[in-house]
């Protein structure tokens, strides 16, 4: 069985193939204004309590909300991240199947659809993730996370476990799980304006501020440590140290695609390009040598641009 998970902070939410560099978006680039007719709408229900469902080839969301405004954003907000996953990194494919998301008005009914998928033993176990989403063999398990009308921290789980919903159906081999993770986090910033989503990695208050206490206490992990750390023990050892470590990962994903013009961008494009079509292969002597001929410089550089990235006031934030 296949499960990813993801969590948050919520006490600080302010409610071969060619390779290319990556350009961060500016003002209104990367603004997708997405026609999504082609959504199906019925009613669905869940132990009683009535909600909505739209389907269409790719998405297959049902859910229990009960904020208009949010259910009426779901179906252009999932076709957004569609377009923003297949295209992001370059030309990738659409899901050959739908993919499934259960996103419900309340924990109670997200603790009773994980027993229903796991049986009540193991489902317990996740029930200790409080604040997040789970993906089980590519179904997305979710609940409103937010203070009332909100939708800020739920549609960033959303984006976070659709990133690796869509993974799971398009990569003929899996990524590691450190770049799995930290595509995820990186996937989770965005910006409504006008009915149109705009994705900005940097606009993630949750891992912004948790970054910025592990760089002030000078605790950051090193990469190796970053790279071979398991979520699954994480979550049984300390929430927070999970919660550091989601965050870490969001830094290394944004160092790796945004720095210095996005010079370490077309390795990464190599990595999944490689996923794609089922060759990828951990080198002998780590990950890091996929970016690097020196990963200590590689390191040095990237504790250099960390520092940088998380101090309150940067330009560019």
């Amino acid at each position: 069985m296949n499960i990813r998970y993801c969590v948050v902070l919520l006490s600080v939410c302010c409610i071969g193939c060619a390779a290319t560099k990556y350009n961060p978006p500016q003002d209104d680039a990367d603004m997708h204004s997405i026609d999504d007719g082609s959504m199906q709408k019925i009613p669905w229900a869940f132990e009683g309590d009535e909600g909505e469902r739209f389907m269409n080839d790719v998405w297959d969301i049902r859910t229990t909300m009960k904020y208009q405004h949010i259910v009426d954003s779901l179906p252009s907000f999932y076709t957004a991240l569609l377009q923003r996953y297949s295209t992001v990194f370059g030309e990738f494919p659409l899901p050959a199947s739908q993919m499934d998301v259960y996103l419900f008005a309340t924990q109670e009914q997200w603790q009773s659809q994980l027993v229903k998928m796991l049986g009540c033993r193991e489902a317990q176990h996740w029930f200790q993730l409080e604040s997040g989403g789970i993906t089980i063999d590519g179904k997305a398990i979710l609940y409103h996370l937010d203070r009332r009308g909100r939708s800020r921290v739920t549609l960033r789980i959303a984006a976070h476990e659709g990133w690796h919903q869509y993974a799971e159906k398009i990569f003929k081999k899996p990524i590691p799980t450190w770049l799995d993770e930290g595509i995820g986090t990186w996937m989770e910033g965005f910006r409504l304006r006008r009915n149109e989503v705009q994705f900005l990695p940097a606009s993630n208050w949750d891992r912004l501020t948790t970054l910025r206490r592990i760089v002030a206490g000078n605790r950051l992990h090193t990469l190796d440590e970053l790279m071979n750390s398991d979520p699954s023990d994480l979550l049984e050892t300390d929430r927070s140290t999970l919660l550091g470590y989601y965050a870490q990962l969001w830094g290394l994903v944004s160092f790796i695609i945004e720095s210095d013009n996005g010079k370490y961008f077309p390795a990464l494009q190599l990595i999944l390009e490689s996923a794609l079509q089922g060759t990828i292969q951990e080198p002998n002597q780590g990950w890091l040598f996929c970016f690097a001929e020196d990963p200590v410089e590689f390191e040095k550089e990237y504790n250099t641009w960390i520092v940088e990235y998380v101090k309150p006031g940067t330009s560019w934030r």
